[in-house]
């Protein structure tokens, strides 16, 4: 779990890739299918547009690729296919943060057990290889071994050729985006898992979301993964993602719990570490909108807090099934405890805003509606869903962000805003990255009744002595930038000649 380089030796990095890179200009090799020069990162995926989070992840990665190589080429997939009016807004939004990005939507055609594709597709010449019994048995995890390792090794060495030359035939722009790639990057999230809670996608989910790393290994592309949260990756599905991890260039972890994870899997690669949620290097605001949004409801800068919930058993997929309404409505009742001794030990108003899209009237519901008018008169319900750069704003202002959601506390750390995370163990091993930075004592779980005042403690600690809590956070800040570049260099240095 090294890192690449420390800080001190970053310069004569820097300056070695500089050479590297004008000599690979100039001396292009006549048998490159892509000239040199005309490389570009590519970076899969962007993800949704109905997260705050999730929208500030690939602009964070073009931040800090443009830090580094302002004229750097990248293109960027994302997880939504052509017909998306999601990809549209993407497709417009992303390169607002920088002119050498172009956005493509998601390529490839994969279906699963019982969606054999159409005829004469790749997907179709796979289902047909093995058939819909040994495709569901694969994905069950029911197969025999041996016959498991064989479809992992077809995964491996067979699909992804087939699956780009499908693309070369049917949309070769969609394939040179590959072909032409210096280097295959898979941008931050909870991606590579398989089997998390009972969940057992591996074609529509797993595979889907690594074939662009499965083509890239194939083609002798170097590629690697940075910035994951690792759930779970059962069996079968680490028969595929051991050797796609062991001949990645890096494959790095948000999380030190995820680093332990693969590590008790034997997952780890050649050059695994902790390197920072790319979302820690979103740099856009909207400070006309905060000035409208504190004056409509009186508010005054460093003299408020927000507060964002999640309602697990809302959430689509496997919290749903995991979380019982009974638990959920304990989350809320001490969400909304906090929310009353908060107003009522320091007369400080609380803006009750979403990082997720559907959870605005779950807000209004489980919290807001249940104060009392009281409290209700100090907190401002956010009743729209808003911009990635309105929350940056905002956040920049508060006194402290109290989240449920860990992109929310990471969008107010890089802004060195306090933050509190009451949350649960289904939120995953992403909350673990407080602890990488040494916030280990910011990090409560809802579900036990003795955090519900350490939660309160907490935040009027904070009030207290906002200065000391800057302080700790921007103490850490030099590191986590330090980690970015140095896997931006890691790139450069491995960049296709």
């Amino acid at each position: 779990m090294r890192h690449f380089a420390n800080w001190a030796r970053l310069p004569a990095v820097l300056a070695t890739f500089a050479a590297v890179l004008s000599t690979t200009t100039a001396g292009a090799q006549n048998d490159a299918p892509t000239p040199p020069a005309a490389r570009h990162l590519l970076a899969t995926f962007s993800w949704g547009t109905g997260n705050i989070g999730d929208i500030a992840i690939a602009p964070g990665l073009l931040n800090l690729l443009r830090e580094f190589e302002p004229e750097l080429p990248v293109v960027v997939t994302t997880s939504q296919s052509a017909d998306s009016q999601s990809y549209a807004r993407i497709a417009e939004y992303l390169p607002r943060y920088s002119e050498h990005c172009r956005v493509v939507p998601y390529p490839f055609a994969i279906g699963s057990d019982t969606k054999a594709g159409e005829p004469g597709s790749a997907w179709r010449a796979f289902h047909d290889r093995w058939g819909a019994s040994t495709l569901r048995a694969f994905e069950n995890g029911t197969l025999s071994a041996r016959v498991a390792a064989r479809v992992a090794d077809d995964i491996l060495n067979r699909l992804p050729r087939e699956m780009l030359d499908e693309l070369q035939a049917k949309n070769p722009e969609a394939a040179r985006t590959l072909t032409g790639a210096g280097f295959v990057l898979l941008t931050s999230g909870t991606t590579l898992n398989f089997g998390r809670m009972g969940v057992r996608h591996f074609y529509s989910f797993s595979l889907k979301y690594s074939m662009p790393l499965l083509i890239a290994r194939v083609l002798g592309i170097p590629y690697g993964v940075g910035g994951q949260s690792f759930e779970a990756l059962d069996w079968p599905a680490d028969l595929v993602f051991r050797p796609l991890f062991q001949q990645a260039r890096f494959v790095y972890c948000r999380d030190p719990d995820s680093l332990a994870y693969l590590a008790q899997r034997d997952l780890l690669a050649a050059r695994s570490g902790f390197r920072p949620d790319s979302t820690f290097f979103f740099q856009g605001f909207d400070e006309p909108w905060l000035e409208a949004y504190l004056r409509e409801h009186d508010l005054s800068p460093k003299k408020f807090i927000t507060l964002t919930i999640r309602s697990a058993k809302s959430q689509p997929g496997p919290l749903a099934d995991t979380v019982t309404q009974e638990r959920q409505d304990e989350h809320m009742e001490r969400i909304r405890t906090f929310v009353s001794d908060w107003v009522a030990r320091t007369g400080v108003p609380v803006v009750l805003c979403p990082e997720v899209r559907y959870e605005i009237p779950l807000m209004h519901d489980n919290v807001y509606r249940r104060l009392t008018p009281e409290v209700q008169k100090k907190c401002v319900w956010m009743d729209q869903f808003w911009t990635t750069e309105q929350a940056y704003s905002l956040y920049r202002q508060a006194e402290m962000v109290v989240s449920m959601e860990m992109h929310s506390v990471i969008m107010a750390l890089s802004l060195g805003t306090p933050v509190l995370m009451p949350q649960f163990a289904e939120n995953g091993r992403k909350v673990w990255m407080l602890e990488e930075l040494d916030l280990r004592d910011w990090i409560f779980d809802i579900d036990e009744p003795a955090d519900a005042p350490r939660l309160l403690e907490a935040a009027l600690k904070i009030h207290q002595d906002p200065a000391q809590a800057q302080a700790r956070i921007r103490r850490q800040l030099p590191r986590v930038r330090q980690l970015g570049l140095e896997m931006v260099t890691e790139i450069m240095m491995a960049w296709r000649k």
